[in-house]
């Protein structure tokens, strides 16, 4: 593992809960959203993430871009022909899916969207989940600022060594 593969690992990390926290404000704003360009009520959506092995990704791009060799262990710290298990994992968006529960039926014949019978379909989106999904993306984001100012202040120490 790089020295500075943290940063991308958090940068990853901000970047995966920036698109979750994106995805809920969009639930939350359309949460009375009757008509979409679809048809019918807006349908919530939910982000899912997927755990991807960091070093090698970043081995395969940074091949394929620089048509360099992919990183090594330059002070051979690991064993011989043993690689850490689990390896280093980071984190993508692997999809946003869209939830097709049924949507909430409310009676109101004077809607422009009520059905004959007078019901219009409302999104199938409870606030206080958002609300609550919301607060978890936002601690996950901070906890990814945490680890990136963390392995900036190692940085900055090893940097601090080095020049005295």
């Amino acid at each position: 593992m790089a020295f500075l593969d943290s940063f991308d690992i958090s940068g990853y990390g901000l970047s995966a809960q920036r698109v979750r926290v994106n995805t809920i404000s969009s639930n939350i704003a359309n949460a009375q959203t009757t008509r979409t360009d679809e048809g019918g009520p807006y349908r919530r959506q939910e982000v899912v993430f997927k755990a991807i092995d960091f070093n090698s990704v970043y081995n395969q791009a940074l091949e394929r871009q620089t048509n360099q060799l992919g990183y090594s262990d330059p002070l051979k710290e690991g064993l011989s022909g043993l690689k850490p298990n689990p390896a280093i994992m980071s984190v993508i968006v692997d999809k946003v899916v869209r939830d097709d529960k049924a949507p909430n039926m409310k009676y109101d014949p004077s809607h422009p969207d009520a059905d004959a019978k007078g019901y219009v379909a409302y999104p199938n989106i409870n606030p206080v989940i958002e609300m609550a999904d919301l607060v978890e993306a936002t601690r996950s984001y901070q906890a990814n600022v945490a680890a990136f100012e963390s392995a900036k202040n190692l940085a900055n120490g090893a940097i601090s060594i080095l020049q005295s």
